[in-house]
């Protein structure tokens, strides 16, 4: 009986938190579903308020993360004198060859990385790796934080 009192505390907490945290949410994702649109059908979300204060929190932690998860290829990984010098080469070979497609070069202690694309999927990913491989032989894929799709 201690164990549902102990759940149902922090699921009370829980709410009172998505409460709190929905207000600092520019943007209430429901009341945007519901405004009326010329030329547009009307959609009526029927759901507990607790519902939307979780998706708030939701919203909130994804808004602080700068991203989501998705996936990655790294085109270039090395270290040395000469490795962020072979990370920009790397970069701007890849660039010229793919300019639609975002590259990022990052130094992660004592690496210098080059990843490309921001894949939602890794089925997404595993087709533009197949389209690089020849120009980038040691290319895999990686899971990692990307940018919110435009």
């Amino acid at each position: 009986m201690a164990n549902k009192a102990g759940l149902f505390t922090c699921l009370l907490t829980l709410v009172a938190l998505s409460v709190n945290l929905s207000a600092q949410i520019p943007v209430d994702i429901f009341a945007n579903l519901e405004s009326k649109k010329y030329g547009q059908g009307t959609v009526k979300i029927i759901q507990d308020d607790k519902i939307r204060g979780l998706v708030s929190v939701h919203l909130f932690t994804q808004a602080k993360m700068n991203g989501i998860m998705g996936y990655r290829i790294s085109i270039y990984s090395n270290s040395g004198q000469e490795a962020n010098k072979e990370a920009d080469l790397t970069r701007a070979k890849f660039i010229s060859r793919y300019e639609d497609v975002k590259s990022h070069k990052q130094f992660e202690y004592p690496f210098y990385k080059v990843y490309v694309g921001d894949f939602r999927t890794k089925s997404e990913a595993l087709k533009f790796l197949k389209k690089i491989e020849y120009d980038f032989p040691n290319a895999f894929i990686r899971r990692d934080m990307i940018s919110f799709p435009d």
